[in-house]
């Protein structure tokens, strides 16, 4: 092994152990309250799911126990509503019966709703309750959960072949995009949100830019890739970049966290932990993640918001096959 790739390793060690110790995340918005209790615990995928399950957060925990209930609804806001309802009064009921508490009047609730919401005879009801409360036992035995922890171990249900990003697909100009008033607007938009960071301003004093530069990011970085000729469908890329913008600006961090400056600890925390964490996205599509990062810093260089935007995607690329091992982990 070449002395270059100990050391890399070497790195990698270390940053792992400093994550164990000491990485936890809290809401920007919460840097006002001085009450602040931090629990550490380890990346989602390294919480030691026995072998067949996998670590969840208890949103999506309910939002997997819920499929079933999304196919009696039309793809609106108000099926999605009616659904998430039906979902969470059924996990509800299922765990008072977990606990041997059985809640009659919820019961009586859920038969009232899955028949207005669904269209559901009391027969057809009371037969998807049962199948919804067998399923909760199902994908969460009791006698395997954490203990002291909001997050869950839930069962494999579906195995998926993960494979790396295929960089073959991933082909945009050389040719340089020249700069227009808008791009111009949005990287003074994100020099003043760094200077905000870090100047320690409260939550409530950059919220609102917060929010405008996440959508010209996605907006104008979806044009550049277009303009370079990307083939592949750019809306899968700039997908991406709300998801990292939070983690970047909407999240306290220990360390002063701007889009030029991320250590190497915090790319690992946003691809072993917090995108898993907060992305429900079919496991396949994870690896776009790498991939649009690096090409969206190579956005921010060529519109003059970063001198040199090769140490960042070099750490990207360090990181990547790591990332790879964590989604086999959780979805393999």
């Amino acid at each position: 092994m070449s002395k270059k790739r100990t050391d890399i390793e070497k790195r990698k060690a270390r940053s792992r152990e400093k994550k164990k110790k000491k990485r936890s995340l809290k809401i920007a918005k919460d840097k006002a309250h001085q009450k602040v209790q931090n629990i550490f615990r380890p990346g989602l995928p390294h919480m030691g799911a026995p072998e067949g399950y996998r670590s969840i957060s208890m949103s999506q925990a309910i939002m997997e126990y819920s499929k079933p209930i999304m196919e009696f609804v039309k793809d609106d806001e108000k099926g999605m509503n009616d659904a998430v309802q039906a979902g969470m009064l059924l996990w509800n009921y299922s765990l008072s019966l977990e606990k041997q508490e059985e809640d009659k009047g919820l019961k009586s609730k859920l038969l009232n709703i899955l028949s207005k919401s669904f269209r559901l005879d009391n027969e057809k009801a009371s037969a998807l309750i049962t199948k919804m409360v067998s399923r909760y036992r199902y994908l969460f035995p009791e006698e395997i959960q954490p203990k002291g922890t909001p997050f869950m171990f839930i069962r494999k249900e579906v195995r998926y072949l993960i494979r790396p990003f295929d960089y073959n697909k991933l082909r945009v100009s050389e040719e340089t995009i020249p700069l227009d008033q808008k791009d111009r607007i949005l990287i003074d938009k994100i020099r003043q949100l760094d200077k905000d960071i870090q100047d320690r301003k409260e939550w409530d004093t950059y919220e609102k830019l917060f929010h405008s530069i996440k959508e010209e990011c996605e907006e104008r970085f979806e044009l550049w890739l277009i303009n370079k000729g990307l083939k592949d469908n750019p809306g899968d890329y700039s997908f991406c970049l709300s998801t990292y913008l939070d983690f970047i600006y909407g999240y306290m961090h220990d360390d002063t966290v701007v889009l030029k400056s991320v250590p190497e600890i915090y790319f690992i925390e946003f691809f072993e932990d917090f995108l898993i964490r907060k992305m429900m996205v079919e496991p396949i599509e994870y690896v776009y993640w790498p991939p649009a990062l690096k090409l969206f810093y190579q956005f921010l260089h060529e519109k003059n918001y970063l001198d040199n935007p090769n140490a960042i995607i070099e750490k990207i690329d360090q990181i990547e096959p790591d990332f790879i091992s964590v989604l086999k982990k959780q979805f393999a």
